[in-house]
């Protein structure tokens, strides 16, 4: 679905992503250089979150095993039925065979680009964890030349479907499967959406960064880097100055560049989304799903009887994890405090702007399941007062 659909609901309703307590009035400035983001990572402890975080209990604190502030956001704010993470980095599906570090590299870069600091402090401790230098990860930043022609296919797709998701292409998909087969393009897809929905919420909820990375790394398998409490370690005189080619930097105000915004087209017409939307039927499945018989025997027994859509059968290829996600995807989207209007209203929204056209033949369903006509389908991409 539109880069995961569960994350909407957050986006809708948080505060513009990520600006800090000294500056609630706009967005937070974008890091240019690696001392400068190390920089924002470590002040980013000191950050006030947008809701609270629930008091550690004393049996945390005295067992040491303090959960994660993002898992503590989950835990206290969401309801119970929708408190799974999505296991797009983990699940540990036999199909998925790509390096767990490569997967926390995409992480990192879709973290840069979105200007996630909590996602990316966790990265960062990840990836030190796993015996990363510091010199590889500003490598990462600033040049690309140090790494393998597939890593860099795989960063170049990351940054495109995270920064200008309406911009992507056949072609694109091409490029990487010049560099991986079907089945590791798919899981590159899903990781990488999954890692944009968690920037989603952790950022525009400005969940402070942890103290230490303890709690991140426990159970990771490897090693605690020698700064799991700071991120203020030096950098290399080789990297110090240069800018980053992955995060898009604006003007903003001198030495405080903010995002820049990817440069979306106007909204198509209703005529021009309709033809769009007719044409899904005839268009072929750039990656194969898995045949209904499958999938239906991967599907809890729980899931409905109503045929499978194609975006369940695609997740299928992964028979655990990708079926995991299917449910969770599921259950957000019928469980939860929120009325079913609203999240197809944010299912439309997200995938009118993503230019998703699959998501948003899925989002019309939705809503004209529950009552909307056409023209009131419609009316949500140009409603303004009409709406609450």
């Amino acid at each position: 679905m539109t880069r995961w659909l569960t994350i909407t609901a957050t986006a809708l309703l948080a505060l513009d992503a990520g600006a800090t307590v000294a500056d609630e009035a706009g967005p937070k400035p974008v890091p240019v250089t690696r001392p400068e983001m190390k920089q924002a990572l470590e002040d980013l402890k000191r950050r006030e979150p947008r809701l609270p975080l629930p008091p550690l209990t004393a049996e945390q604190v005295a067992s040491g095993r303090v959960p994660v502030n993002n898992g503590r956001m989950r835990a206290q704010h969401l309801p119970s039925d929708l408190h799974d993470g999505g296991g797009f980095l983990r699940g540990g599906d036999s199909d998925m065979t790509l390096d767990p570090t490569f997967k926390t590299l995409l992480f990192w870069v879709v973290s840069r680009v979105n200007n996630c600091h909590y996602c990316l402090g966790h990265q960062e401790r990840k990836l030190a964890s796993a015996g990363l230098t510091d010199d590889r990860l500003a490598a990462l930043d600033c040049d690309w030349s140090a790494f393998t022609p597939a890593e860099r296919a795989a960063f170049a797709f990351t940054r495109k479907l995270t920064y200008e998701p309406h911009a992507l292409s056949a072609a694109d998909l091409d490029a990487l499967l010049a560099h991986y087969t079907e089945v590791e393009a798919l899981e590159i897809v899903l990781a990488v959406a999954g890692f944009n929905a968690m920037n989603r919420w952790t950022d525009a909820l400005g969940i402070p960064q942890e103290d230490s990375g303890a709690a991140l790394l426990r159970g990771s398998g490897g090693q605690a880097p020698a700064n799991i409490k700071t991120f203020l370690t030096p950098t290399s005189a080789a990297f110090r100055d240069r800018p980053s080619i992955i995060a898009p930097t604006g003007e903003g105000t001198p030495g405080r560049p903010t995002a820049a915004l990817a440069k979306r087209p106007p909204l198509e017409s209703r005529a021009e989304v309709e033809q769009k939307l007719a044409e899904l039927g005839r268009r072929p499945p750039r990656l194969k799903p898995a045949d209904e018989a499958a999938t239906r025997a991967a599907l809890p027994a729980t899931w409905p009887a109503e045929p499978i859509p194609n975006w369940v059968r695609l997740l299928a290829r992964f028979p655990k994890s990708g079926i995991g996600r299917a449910v969770s995807l599921r259950t957000a989207q019928d469980k939860g405090v929120l009325t079913a209007a609203l999240k197809a209203q944010i299912a439309w929204i997200a995938a009118r702007h993503d230019r998703a056209w699959y998501a948003l033949g899925q989002a019309q369903r939705q809503l004209r399941a529950l009552g909307y006509s056409d023209h009131a389908i419609f009316a949500i991409d140009w409603a303004g007062a009409s709406l609450s």
